[in-house]
């Protein structure tokens, strides 16, 4: 009995012993033989690549008009809100009369220094004549004005040349005057002559030469005052000339100068209204890309907002996904671009939702502090490999902002290299302390 006992004791120690052996000894070889796929595990969140499209106006207004409404689809160049004009286009309407009045005078004054019978409008000015009153009648005063223009210079003119013809007429009188007392020169110079041939015969009186040598004195300076005279006359008729001239002249030199003067004026304003148009046009606030309204921050029409306010996004429906993943910088030495990554949706249905394959396509130069609590991180972004978006399932959609769980894939190692490693870290890290 005794020695059966002791057999009895020692066959459950050696079982055990051989249990334990072959436990360690399988464990071991597992540890050692056998790899396991490292994966570092990064929270991240669905994003629209090159992120939302936020909504501004450069400058503020006060808005008229809200065309959209939250949630709303819209294609680049949609309306989406409309802001107060009223103030733009008054000052629009003040510049554009004033340049439609300078470009009525250019027309006016380009024919009269051209001497032109008619005046020809720019082309820009008839176009808006057509449907403008008040461009019509500012074309209608400068075509009065230059009408009455030219007929005042051709009364003018024609007081002028009846002046002239007056004087022609005199100088006429005084040519004929002139003639005449040659004449009676003439008739006087050969009694004179005949007289003083008597008279050196004793035959004729002296006092009878005399006389007719009297005459003949006054007849010469009669003939002196009437040759000074029809110069006069001629000088005059010279003069009505040089003012029938200057009357063409002067209103030629008024119109040249006048119009450079004015181009000057009308350059100014059509900058002006070009960039008051540009103005309005932007008070029309439309959609810069396709996509959804997202967090619509005006609600009322005749509200107030300031320049580079944001006014609402748009989340870009043409853009693919990309998952932006939180790597902490001590881990960002073991992620690189092209590396695969397995992605959880957390906030789908684990029980019908596969996890989707992905591959790491960009990875931030530097560390990003978050704003709200102050950690630093590494962004990674992934993109689905082809094909994952047909295996979830049927009428799952994807937005952005929901929450990802990314598992970025490392080196295989063993089982053994895990379990050592933190003591080996621990045993490196007191070394270099030491």
């Amino acid at each position: 009995m005794k020695k059966s006992d002791k057999w009895s004791a020692w066959q459950p120690v050696l079982i055990g012993f051989i249990g334990i052996a072959v436990l360690f000894g399988g464990f071991g070889t597992w540890s050692v033989t056998s790899n396991i796929a490292g994966a570092i595990v990064a929270s991240g969140r669905i994003e629209v690549e090159r992120n939302r499209q936020v909504v501004q106006h450069d400058s503020g207004g006060t808005i008229a008009e809200i065309l959209v409404n939250e949630g709303d689809l819209v294609n680049a160049g949609d309306l989406l809100l409309q802001l107060d004009a009223q103030q733009a286009r008054s000052e629009l309407t003040l510049i554009e009369g004033q340049l439609y009045e300078l470009m009525a005078r250019r027309g006016r004054l380009q024919a009269q220094r051209d001497g032109d019978e008619i005046i020809s409008f720019p082309d820009d000015l008839v176009k808006v004549g057509r449907l403008d009153a008040d461009a019509k009648e500012l074309m209608e005063g400068q075509i009065n004005l230059f009408e009455a223009r030219r007929d005042s210079v051709a009364r003018e003119i024609e007081q002028l040349e009846k002046q002239t013809n007056q004087i022609e007429d005199q100088i006429n009188g005084i040519t004929a005057q002139e003639m005449s007392l040659a004449t009676q020169l003439e008739l006087i110079e050969k009694q004179l002559g005949s007289q003083q041939q008597l008279l050196d015969q004793g035959l004729a009186q002296a006092a009878t030469v005399l006389s007719l040598q009297r005459e003949k004195a006054r007849l010469a300076g009669e003939i002196g005052r009437l040759v000074a005279a029809r110069a006069q006359a001629e000088g005059r008729i010279t003069e009505i000339e040089i003012i029938g001239l200057k009357l063409g002249t002067s209103g030629r030199e008024e119109a040249i100068t006048q119009m450079r003067e004015i181009r000057f004026r009308e350059l100014s304003l059509i900058e002006q209204r070009r960039a008051l148009l540009a103005t309005i046009d932007r008070l029309d606030i439309r959609a810069p890309v396709s996509g959804i309204i997202y967090e619509l921050k005006v609600t009322t029409p005749r509200s107030v907002i300031r320049a580079a306010e944001p006014l609402m996004f748009l989340v870009p429906q043409d853009r693919p996904l990309v998952i932006v993943a939180q790597v902490r910088p001590t881990n960002v030495d073991e992620i690189s671009v092209g590396q695969e990554v397995n992605l959880r949706l957390s906030s789908l249905d684990q029980r019908t939702t596969p996890e989707l394959k992905g591959r790491v396509i960009l990875i931030s130069a530097d560390s990003i502090i978050d704003d709200t609590t102050g950690a630093s991180f590494f962004r990674a972004e992934i993109t689905l490999s082809p094909g994952e978006m047909e295996r979830l399932p049927e009428g799952t959609q994807l937005l952005p902002g929901m929450p990802v769980d990314a598992f970025i894939k490392t080196g295989d190692r063993s089982p053994l290299t895990y379990l050592l490693k933190p003591v080996t870290d621990y045993f490196v890290k007191s070394w270099r302390e030491s």
